[in-house]
């Protein structure tokens, strides 16, 4: 296989936040206590991903784990089915440090860019490969690779993420952060939007065999079913594309509120879900016609069903005219809650010339 030339560990000397130094030696390390031991075909161009089940006919699930006897297990409950790849964390065999964590995730990343794996697609890890696995995404999705879901099975913190997440805690695991810290389920959610939370009857470590690991599994499967086919929140932000039209001219009172007609195609390569889930909305700005700005925010509407590539949807908002007569510009953008606007990544806005006039006057003509 080529090594792929769009991550960062390609570089051939350091380069700010990247050394590849010790991503070499990351893989040595990573590949000393996986070789050995564990069984599988190797998939990856160095060797540090196994697959199990590739063959089966469910959509690719990678998985940091934290050792072989976990995988065989996990690989074994979920089903022929379902195609495993497995990578291994640096659990007991990595110093643990910011430093060391970001290059593990270059590392697996660029592993993971190798395989090429076509359709949706799936990352999950357990406790510290939770973390790990949360990391790959993130580096994934700012290649371009769009993650249907995260899966993080006992992770022992929280990390912001914008996409689709599942966590699955031990109900009894003493290092639970839902047990450990006031709130913590809103932190959660607060930091991951588009999160579900499921709790198993297992303490720390007992998650892999007997009854537990079946109900896991069975788990796993189902949310992994209830993701497939749309991406919502975890594609790139820059792959969002959309064509918006309003009218080019229109005419209102100072103060008044107003229906503006607008018109959404989703022009990206991915569904948009739901606002709830995906964030996505419509919504305007005023400005003068010098592009001086006069209001930011004004009304917003949702997307009530998802939007598939290629697809649009009419609606309506409903704007309030400023309150000075005169000259304006209406802007209607796409707005991704809490990240940004379409008009920021460069995608055009659609824009309505309005003529404003006071209460009580005639309405000025659009001729």
């Amino acid at each position: 296989m080529t090594r792929p030339r769009d991550f960062p560990d390609a570089a051939p000397a350091r380069q700010g936040l990247i050394d590849p130094a010790l991503l070499d030696r990351l893989r040595q390390t990573v590949g000393a206590v996986t070789r050995p031991w564990w069984q599988g075909e190797v998939v990856s161009e160095n060797g540090l991903i196994y697959g199990v089940n590739i063959g089966g006919s469910r959509p690719p699930l990678v998985w940091c784990f934290q050792g072989y006897v976990e995988f065989a297990a996990f690989a074994d409950a979920l089903g022929p089915d379902q195609p495993v790849y497995g990578m291994r964390s640096g659990h007991l065999v990595v110093e643990t440090s910011a430093e060391n964590h970001l290059h593990m995730a270059l590392m697996c990343a660029a592993e993971l860019h190798s395989l090429a794996l076509a359709g949706p697609l799936f990352i999950g890890g357990n406790c510290q490969g939770a973390l790990l696995a949360q990391k790959i995404a993130q580096l994934l999705m700012t290649s371009g690779r769009a993650v249907t879901l995260l899966i993080g099975l006992n992770p022992f913190l929280f990390e912001p993420y914008p996409g689709r997440a599942a966590f699955i805690f031990g109900r009894y695991d003493l290092t639970n952060p839902l047990h450990r810290f006031h709130d913590a389920e809103a932190v959660l959610r607060a930091n991951l939007p588009h999160c579900t939370i499921d709790t198993l009857p297992s303490e720390h470590g007992k998650l892999f065999s007997g009854k537990i690991l079946s109900l896991l599994s069975d788990l796993v499967r189902r949310r992994m079913d209830q993701a497939s086919g749309t991406c919502p929140g975890s594609f790139p932000i820059w792959s969002l594309r959309a064509d918006l039209a309003v009218p080019s001219r229109m005419a209102m009172t100072a103060g008044s509120l107003c229906t503006v007609p607008v018109t959404l195609r989703n022009t990206s390569d991915v569904i948009w879900a739901p606002t709830g889930e995906s964030g996505l909305s419509v919504g305007n700005h005023w400005r003068h016609p010098d592009g001086g700005m006069v209001q930011w925010l004004d009304d917003q509407q949702p997307l009530n069903h998802p939007l598939p590539p290629g697809g649009s949807v009419d609606m309506d908002l409903l704007v309030r005219a400023p309150g000075t007569e005169g000259e304006y510009l209406l802007e209607v953008d796409v707005e991704h809650a809490g990240v940004m606007w379409l008009s920021e990544l460069g995608g055009e806005r659609a824009t309505c010339r309005v003529s404003i006039s006071r209460p009580g006057e005639s309405a000025p003509s659009l001729g």
